[in-house]
């Protein structure tokens, strides 16, 4: 179900109102459609993250601007990660009839016993890029690795989605491997290894010295 999100209209104007704008809690957006004209929006942060914590950024939100309940998604979204602050939003209206693109989190379920034996879990792709009706938007694509062991690769391939759901990524796309632990070098073979290489260094530098040192009697 599609969280209800207020919004005013808001005047066009120099970088100082959109300034003034954020120091009362407040974003700018803009919100445009093929149905709809382009507005000049703001909407309140704390109900903003309210939502995002709810369902996060990826799902239909009814957009209320002034009395008027619209179905948007967020199409952009500019922020500064230094003051984990969102700066701008861009709303785009949808038609619940037509289905649209999104992406979605992959969430990986237990421990893989792979890892439990001292593997390394690399989970490469933690997004999936889908197309579907607005309302069959999935919270997240999950994924059971607890029968994966070192060696094991999973790709897009393997993740199941809802029929209703089309994927858009790659079948070939590595979501995850379970790689084997780094090895580390043994501390005998290392001093050998270090004897061995001091042996030829003190010889060559025996080497040289005689040489430099014996004279050339042709000269």
């Amino acid at each position: 179900m599609a969280m209800e999100l207020q919004a005013q209209k808001r005047q066009v104007g120099p970088r100082s109102m959109l300034t003034e704008l954020r120091s009362k809690g407040k974003i700018p957006a803009v919100l445009y459609g093929s149905d709809v004209e382009s507005e000049s929006i703001a909407i309140e942060e704390s109900h903003f993250q309210q939502l995002v914590n709810q369902q996060g950024l990826n799902h239909v939100i009814k957009l209320n601007v002034d009395g008027k309940p619209l179905n948007v998604m967020i199409k952009d979204l500019q922020s500064d990660p230094l003051k984990n602050k969102v700066l701008h939003l861009d709303f785009g209206t949808i038609n619940m009839n037509e289905k649209t693109d999104t992406s979605v989190f992959i969430v990986l379920q237990g421990e893989a016993e792979g890892v439990k034996n001292g593997g390394v879990l690399q989970h490469t792709l933690r997004e999936l890029n889908i197309s579907c009706l607005p309302d069959k938007i999935p919270d997240s694509i999950t994924y059971n690795i607890e029968k994966l062991v070192v060696g094991d690769t999973i790709t897009v391939a393997d993740l199941t989605v809802s029929g209703d759901i089309e994927i858009l990524d790659s079948p070939d796309t590595v979501v995850l491997t379970i790689v084997p632990p780094q090895a580390e070098p043994v501390e005998g073979m290392a001093g050998e290894e270090a004897e061995t290489e001091a042996g030829i260094a003190e010889t060559n530098d025996e080497e040289n010295s005689s040489g430099d040192a014996e004279p050339n009697k042709n000269e």
